[in-house]
C-alpha cells in the first residue's frame, strides 16, 4: 500500500482496558498504517510498549491536542478515554471535565487538524437505567442517561454533542459504538465483580437480561471501523 493510502491513527485512553488490547491488535496489523499513536494521561511502562507504535503522555483536555494530531498527520482518531470507575479523589466536576469537555476538545482538535474520521466508544448506559425501558433497546431509542449516575449522564451528553457536530461538521465522519457490559480475561468492572461473589444477587420478579459482549469482538469492530469506510451508530 502506498503512503498516500496508509492510515495514521491516534488512540486516546490507550492504557485503559480496551486501549491496551487495541494497541496490541494494531501492532499485529502494522501493515497499512503510516503512524500508530497511543496517547494516555498515564505513562505506558516500557515493558508494555509495542514496536511500531509511538507512545505519548498527554491529556485529552490539552490545548496542544490539534498540534499533536497535525504533527503525526492523523486522519483517524479512536477516542476511548473516559472515566469508567471514579477514583476516591475525583468529583463530579472533574469527571465532567474529562468525559464531556475532554471529548469536545478532541472533536475541536479533529476539525482544526482535518482529521477525517473519529471512532468513539459510547455505552449502552447512554440510554439510562429506567423501569420503562423496553427489554431490548435499539439505536433509535431515546438517550435518557440518568443525571444521578455520572457515567450514564456523561455518555448521554457526549452523544448529544456528537449529534450537533454531525450537523455542523459533516466533514468529520463519526462511528459510534454503544456496547453493553464488556467481558474478557482481564475485565474488571462492576458486573464482573457480581460474578465473583458466592451468590449472584437478583431481583425477585424481574427478568431483565444482561447484555454482554466479549472484549475481542469490541476490538475487532474498532479495527474494522478504522480500516473500512463505515459510519453510524451501533449497539
Amino acid at each position: 500500500m502506498d503512503s498516500e493510502n496508509r492510515i495514521s491513527v491516534l488512540v486516546t485512553g490507550s492504557d485503559g482496558f480496551l486501549g491496551r488490547q487495541l494497541m496490541e491488535a494494531l501492532a499485529r496489523e502494522r501493515e497499512g498504517f503510516e503512524n500508530i499513536v497511543a496517547m494516555d494521561v498515564r505513562d505506558t511502562p516500557q515493558q508494555e510498549r509495542r514496536a511500531g507504535i509511538e507512545y505519548l503522555t498527554a491529556d485529552i483536555r490539552s490545548p496542544e491536542l490539534s498540534n499533536i494530531f497535525g504533527h503525526f498527520h492523523i486522519d483517524h482518531v479512536v477516542h476511548l478515554a473516559s472515566i469508567v470507575t471514579p477514583g476516591k479523589k475525583t468529583d463530579r466536576d472533574f469527571e465532567y471535565a474529562v468525559d464531556v469537555l475532554g471529548t469536545q476538545n478532541v472533536l475541536e482538535a479533529c476539525i482544526a487538524s482535518n482529521v477525517g474520521k473519529i471512532i468513539i466508544t459510547s455505552s449502552g448506559a447512554a440510554y439510562g437505567y429506567h423501569s420503562d425501558n423496553p427489554a431490548w433497546l435499539d439505536e433509535d431509542h431515546a438517550l435518557r442517561g440518568n443525571p444521578e449516575f455520572a457515567y450514564s449522564d456523561h455518555k448521554r451528553l457526549v452523544e448529544e454533542m456528537l449529534a450537533r457536530y454531525r450537523k455542523e461538521h459533516p466533514e468529520l465522519k463519526q462511528l459510534i459504538f454503544r456496547p453493553g457490559t464488556i467481558l474478557g480475561d482481564t475485565a474488571n468492572n462492576q458486573i464482573t465483580a457480581l460474578f465473583e461473589k458466592p451468590v449472584l444477587i437478583g431481583l425477585m420478579g424481574a427478568d431483565a437480561p444482561f447484555v454482554l459482549i466479549w472484549d475481542k469482538d469490541v476490538i475487532g469492530s474498532i479495527i474494522k471501523g478504522i480500516k473500512e469506510d463505515l459510519t453510524g451508530i451501533y449497539n
